[in-house]
């Protein structure tokens, strides 16, 4: 759902729960508001539209990250019969009333971070040449405190699909970061000599990750 003022514009989603008051969370592009049941829509619609400039501007301050490997390109999402989406100067999600804004978006983010490992295969193989591996079946998931991780049992990587929004020097160095840990499970001076093997100065781009926060 969307509320103008002018020209500007605020995208926003309802979602009714067992609680007795509304709130206000403050997402990548849009304001996601649960309220109770007995409070209309169209009273958070007044009062959105009351205090526009104050949710407009906290909504766009928070936009440092990137929204698709590193560049800012908007993302729009519509209604439609089934999930889609369209790459150009913008980003357009098509998805099922059925489906949230958030899932959607996550989808996306999926999809995409899905169709960039596959390119970066040839790479991936190479690069793990210097420690005699080859590339392991790999997940992605929505992880709210780390950017990957590695179950070194079954010999697998997941990978947060957070990852899609910022460049692809970051994918590579989380990828090899957990790959190496096949090689040594935790972080102690061995790790670190696999990891420089695989990615010479992989402490700056370590360094510069951590800028982004989950």
């Amino acid at each position: 759902m969307i509320i103008q003022k002018g020209d500007l514009e605020i995208r926003y989603e309802i979602i009714v729960k067992p609680i007795k008051h509304a709130y206000f969370h403050f997402k990548d592009d849009h304001i996601l508001v649960t309220k109770h049941k007995r409070i209309s829509n169209e009273h958070i619609e007044s009062y959105l539209l009351t205090h526009f400039d104050k949710f407009y501007q906290r909504l766009n301050q928070q936009k440092k990250i990137p929204t698709y490997f590193g560049l800012d390109v908007k993302i729009h999402t519509v209604l439609s019969d089934s999930f889609h989406y369209t790459i150009g100067d913008d980003i357009t999600i098509y998805h099922k009333a059925t489906m949230s804004l958030d899932k959607a978006i996550d989808t996306f983010y999926k999809k995409e971070l899905e169709n960039t490992l596959k390119a970066l295969e040839p790479w991936l193989m190479d690069a793990l040449k210097p420690i005699g591996l080859s590339p392991l079946p790999t997940k992605i998931k929505k992880l709210k405190t780390k950017y990957g991780s590695c179950h070194t049992r079954k010999h697998e990587i997941t990978l947060n699909l957070f990852l899609a929004k910022l460049d692809v020097i970051y994918l590579k160095y989380v990828l090899l970061h957990e790959y190496a840990h096949i090689i040594v499970p935790n972080h102690q001076k061995p790790f670190y000599q696999v990891l420089d093997k695989l990615m010479p100065g992989h402490k700056d781009i370590q360094k510069a990750l951590k800028k982004h926060h989950l």
